[in-house]
């Protein structure tokens, strides 16, 4: 493997795949805000060699390449993927967040998509340009799961993964962070036979659902993220660690699948 900076105590390296930079707007989050200087600092602090970074929900993504690119040049020496916050559009008018990644495709890895924030299901026509851009370019489609089954229900990810096959998506929280929708996103998942799914388990509480889903589909599909700043990935690392897996699927669900999945990361300017 390649040297993506430091390795944790057991020799792994170490890829948190789901963080937010910024402050959020959200009431629910208490205006939680969180620069990218103290996010590294936790990154570090954390044993992490990288990072796949989104804004909040203020969508401050030209702020946060510049600030990506700023850590860079300063020599920040860990790995930051950049993920866009795309908004959906409206009345048939792409947003000025679907233009920012149009710019952009050379700085990118992803983009990220809030079905319940933005009040608009992953399938429906406000998101059908940037999965069209997606598809087109091979990006990563980190999309919100939740419980509001019926708008953000993993099924509509699924189905947009069977629609847009060059796109790969990544669906946060495991496709829904309780156990019975984690569970049924990998039985649906391993029904359909999809290759351009992967998911990341942050607000799962219960790591054994993931023990017991990677017997199912495979660690191969299955990435450590933490949703930083609103979690630490402490906690996730850790659950990791504590899985009932074989030391190479937990260094595949640390790292391998992130950087299989993510490639080239930001690079210095």
């Amino acid at each position: 493997m390649a040297n993506y900076g430091h390795r944790d105590g057991r020799g792994y390296v170490i890829i948190d795949a789901h963080i937010h930079v910024g402050k959020w707007d959200h009431p629910d989050f208490l205006g939680r805000s969180c620069t990218l200087t103290e996010t590294i600092e936790v990154l570090e602090q954390s044993g992490i060699s990288g990072a796949a970074i989104c804004p909040t929900d203020r969508c401050d993504n030209a702020g946060l390449l510049s600030d990506a690119q700023s850590a860079l040049a300063q020599g920040y020496q860990g790995k930051l993927w950049l993920f866009p916050w795309v908004l959906p559009s409206a009345d048939g008018q792409p947003s000025p967040s679907y233009d920012f990644v149009k710019g952009h495709i050379g700085d990118i890895c992803g983009v990220k998509v809030h079905p319940s924030l933005s009040r608009c299901r992953l399938s429906d026509p406000g998101f059908e340009a940037i999965l069209q851009l997606a598809n087109q370019h091979e990006l990563v489609v980190l999309v919100h799961c939740g419980r509001w089954q019926e708008m953000a229900s993993y099924r509509f990810a699924i189905e947009c993964a069977l629609r847009y096959p060059h796109a790969k998506f990544l669906l946060a929280h495991a496709g829904g962070d309780t156990p019975p929708l984690a569970t049924a996103a990998a039985e649906l998942l391993s029904e359909k036979g999809l290759e351009n799914v992967w998911f990341e388990f942050s607000g799962l509480r219960e790591y054994w659902v993931i023990e017991r889903n990677c017997a199912l589909i495979g660690a191969h599909r299955y990435l450590m993220g933490s949703d930083y700043g609103l979690a630490h990935p402490l906690m996730y690392i850790g659950a990791v660690r504590g899985m009932n897996l074989p030391e190479s699927d937990k260094e595949r669900i640390l790292s391998g699948n992130a950087l299989e999945l993510f490639g080239t990361p930001l690079e210095r300017r």
